[in-house]
């Protein structure tokens, strides 16, 4: 975003940057913090011409004017439901998907790799396939953060499914072709909403039509409890066009977590598994796996 800024005479010209600009080709905005001085050498500030309260109205009007562009004009963006696979990784939309880097099988993201085609730096899983981190890019996230829009925040937040935190991957062999991908909720999630990420799985599920699923609950293993009564650890698959699509769903306490800290008497914080996870892999790229 540029700026012009008068009143009532000439613009002015004598500012050193942009209130904010981007540092590279759609890359997060940075806001300048050095003011830029007149060709007398003064302040900018006390520049008769050239108010702050002009540039911040006029950064505000563009602010808008952006959110109300994108209202109107913003096609569907790409999202990992859309990949056909398998897909090329040279064909993913790479200034939608962004931050590749290794994947951790739903933690923070390992090392960075800058571009989808240099995969074969991660290292395979046991099944050959590699796992690859991503973002969806919030270009547009940020800028309804700058006018302090909260609806628009929440249009254009797509990490989130059913309001939770989720990470993304992808499953890539080593002909780079993307095989299947996965989306489980983050357990970096602050406490009280992650207390009820388990039940994303519903959302998962429903996604793929609701006929076909094999569920099973799986007995809990020693140590793990109950909260409130309630012990969820379901494991549930189908098999649809070609893919393998299963969905896990925990909510548990496990073993040495407890309500209560039995030193102090204190609740507990974050002591307790709730999550919900779901993969999608060809069946093909699952027979060759060793």
């Amino acid at each position: 975003m540029g700026k012009i800024a008068s009143r009532g005479g000439p613009a002015c010209t004598a500012l050193s940057g942009d209130f904010a600009h981007a540092v590279e080709p759609r890359g997060r905005t940075a806001w300048a913090t050095r003011p830029a001085r007149s060709v007398a050498g003064r302040d900018v500030r006390d520049w008769p011409r050239c108010p702050p309260y002009v540039a911040t109205t006029a950064l505000t009007f563009i602010i808008a004017a952006s959110l109300s562009n994108l209202a109107q004009a913003q096609q569907p963006l790409p999202r990992i439901w859309d990949l056909q696979l398998p897909a090329a990784v040279g064909d993913l939309p790479e200034e939608e998907f962004v931050d590749p880097a290794c994947g951790t099988n739903g933690g923070p993201p390992g090392l960075q790799i800058g571009a989808f085609e240099r995969f074969s730096r991660c290292r395979p899983e046991a099944s050959g396939l590699r796992e690859i981190w991503f973002r969806y890019d919030d270009e547009w996230e940020y800028v309804a953060r700058a006018a302090r829009d909260p609806d628009a925040v929440a249009r254009n937040n797509a990490m989130v499914v059913l309001g939770q935190p989720v990470t993304l991957s992808l499953l890539i062999d080593a002909a780079g072709l993307v095989q299947g991908y996965r989306i489980i909720t983050d357990p970096r999630a602050e406490e009280e909403l992650r207390s009820h990420a388990y039940g994303v799985a519903i959302a998962f599920k429903a996604r793929f039509g609701g006929d076909g699923w094999v569920c099973e609950d799986l007995a809990a293993a020693e140590g793990e409890t109950a909260i409130d009564g309630t012990f969820v650890k379901e494991h549930c698959r189908k098999t649809a066009d070609g893919e393998e699509i299963t969905v896990d769903s925990r909510y548990y306490r496990k073993p040495g977590q407890a309500m209560l800290d039995p030193n102090t008497g204190l609740p507990t914080v974050n002591q307790f598994e709730s999550a919900a996870r779901l993969e999608v892999m060809r069946t093909d790229a699952l027979k060759r796996a060793p």
